[in-house]
């Protein structure tokens, strides 16, 4: 497996001022300072290729996706979603990135109920039917330029809950939608990673690690993603309610060597600290498990 992080540990786009914000470049001294060698990219990185190729470079730092919310729930909506998505799948092969990962942008009305989704709010049929022709229509593009396609559950957004997310993965075709199994981000929508990586582990293509602090999750429930966040309903792996330490050992025993991402959304200590916490704590199962 690739271990990796991601700029969100330090900065939450989602809660941009929870805490202050780490600008650039010197959010690439901290992630080589927590001891990772590959990140996601993120809007807390630039855009210019030429530049951040030569900033990671020199830190011994490589990119190996970056997350796009993407509207594909319209099929009026897919030639202009999909056109935008390709720009940054353009973008991930001038870095040598690997994966493309997408999930739905969400809207004001799921991220207020999010973690508890009333039957009404849920995605309807036809939008499922859209939304799986989309993903696979970008996955095809995708692939011409080299990369893969991983498709990410979040909280807040139509596709969040169990129902949703085994709906996609019933719906698209499995040698173009893969998953990006976000333990956290299932937790949080009533699901259990453990029992979707047993049914459907042969749809993961990338994998986000994070765990659920259950207090929190129950206490904000309803009450909007952005105040769970603010609250740390993401706590430190091997802590909370995700199962992590299944999760890992699965992913061996199914003999994954794909990317791995460490995620603590937010933090009450120091996000380079909890970093390191969280690949010692990862690199020390890995080693327990073969």
């Amino acid at each position: 497996m690739k271990i990796a992080t991601s700029p969100i540990n330090w900065n939450n786009e989602d809660v941009p001022d929870y805490r202050p914000w780490l600008p650039y470049p010197g959010i690439l001294d901290e992630i080589r300072r927590a001891g990772y060698t590959a990140t996601e990219w993120s809007h807390s990185l630039p855009r210019d290729p030429v530049r951040l190729r030569e900033d990671l470079e020199a830190r011994g730092l490589e990119v190996v996706g970056a997350f796009e919310g993407v509207d594909l729930k319209e099929e009026g909506r897919h030639r202009d979603e999909v056109a935008r998505a390709l720009e940054t799948a353009r973008f991930l092969r001038a870095l040598g990135a690997s994966h493309l990962v997408v999930a739905d942008p969400g809207d004001p009305v799921r991220r207020q109920v999010a973690g508890a989704v009333p039957k009404e709010h849920l995605l309807g049929a036809e939008a499922l039917r859209a939304l799986a022709r989309g993903l696979e229509e970008l996955a095809l593009r995708v692939r011409e330029l080299g990369l893969a396609l991983v498709v990410h559950p979040h909280a807040g957004t139509y596709l969040e809950t169990p129902e949703e997310v085994t709906g996609l993965l019933e719906a698209t075709d499995p040698t173009l939608v893969a998953l990006c199994l976000d333990t956290g981000h299932l937790v949080y929508g009533g699901g259990d990673p453990v029992e979707l990586l047993r049914v459907y582990g042969d749809r993961v293509g990338y994998v986000h690690l994070k765990d659920v602090d259950p207090g929190v999750l129950e206490a904000t429930r309803g009450k909007g993603f952005a105040e769970a966040l603010r609250r740390y309903v993401f706590a430190p792996l091997g802590t909370g309610v995700a199962r992590v330490p299944e999760v890992v050992r699965l992913l061996r025993e199914r003999g994954f060597t794909g990317v791995v991402v460490l995620e603590q959304d937010t933090t009450p200590d120091d996000p380079t600290e909890t970093a390191v916490r969280n690949r010692v704590y990862v690199e020390e199962l890995l080693a327990r498990h073969g």
